[in-house]
């Protein structure tokens, strides 16, 4: 493990000084057993890829959608990257390895060969971690949560596959051919709280945002008011609240009214498409609504 070599390759500035079943826990949304990827879904390159757009926010910075989910739908996982001088900061990694070979290709498009990687995870639900074996083999240095240890420690990503695998369904064939072989790996560095990186003389601030699930990070670059909210912020559906309960939801609304206090132009969530920060009280109102029914 390569736990603090990030240190000597960038400025970390720190700011401010419930139990679940499996199911619970590891499933990022609810499964329909009945439920195996279409041929329109995977119409692209390959399975596992979905149906990805490329969205250009500034020159240094992209925010992808439509990475492949299981759950269909059409709203797709998403992902960022922010191209500093001499680096690459991903933030998330999609939900297979097909995703993330997506992600690194795109990333190449605008490298030189030689640039420092690091890979923000904003959670450690499948949707959002099992590419991640792709930047690491390049190297990256993974930044995650505290929390996200104890979870890859728990299940770790063949445990966590296999599980997503029989919950829909699908033959492990099915499974090795839409996943990959998923490899999660302890993150490099752990975030407690809101940290400002400094990477190139690019901010990019990580926010601690638990409401979804207790480990949510959130990463917001002031350099192009872009918020990557993970599943923070859910575009114009459902939020999943079904990893908390009432204080968890209390805690959630906290870090939305948090969000509102910064310069936003554009929100990438978790899922959905790209949206501004109105959204951000659609999503309060939504958790106001839940909390009143209890």
């Amino acid at each position: 493990m390569r736990r603090g070599l990030i240190y000597s390759a960038i400025f970390i500035i720190s700011l401010y000084g419930s139990s679940f079943s499996l199911s619970e826990r590891y499933s990022p949304v609810d499964i329909d057993s009945s439920t195996v990827p279409s041929e329109k879904q995977e119409s692209v390159e390959k399975p596992g890829l979905g149906n990805p757009e490329v969205h250009k926010l500034q020159d240094n910075v992209l925010a992808i959608t439509g990475l492949y989910h299981s759950s269909g739908g059409g709203s797709g996982t998403n992902a960022g990257i922010i191209f500093a001088k001499n680096s690459v900061i991903f933030i998330d990694s999609g939900m297979s390895i097909a995703s993330g070979e997506f992600l690194w290709k795109t990333a190449q498009e605008k490298m030189k060969g030689n640039e420092n990687l690091y890979l923000i995870l904003t959670h450690h639900h499948s949707d959002h971690v099992f590419g991640m074996r792709v930047m690491e083999e390049k190297g990256a240095q993974v930044i995650a949560h505290k929390l996200v240890e104890g979870e890859f420690i728990e299940m770790d990503g063949e445990q966590y596959k296999r599980f997503l695998v029989e919950r829909s369904g699908w033959s492990k064939e099915q499974g090795d051919l839409i996943f990959g072989d998923v490899v999660l790996s302890q993150p490099d560095v752990l975030i407690e709280k809101d940290t400002v990186l400094n990477i190139d003389g690019e901010e990019v601030h990580i926010l601690v945002t638990p409401g979804h699930v207790p480990d949510e990070l959130s990463v917001y670059h002031p350099g192009s008011r872009t918020l990557f909210a993970g599943d923070a912020i859910y575009e114009g559906s459902r939020l999943t609240t079904r990893f908390g309960g009432p204080e968890e939801w209390k805690l959630w609304i906290s870090h939305l009214e948090r969000f509102k206090k910064l310069d936003i132009a554009t929100v990438v969530p978790g899922h959905g498409k790209l949206c501004s920060r109105e959204e951000i009280d659609r999503n309060i109102s939504y958790l106001k609504e839940v909390l009143a029914k209890k």
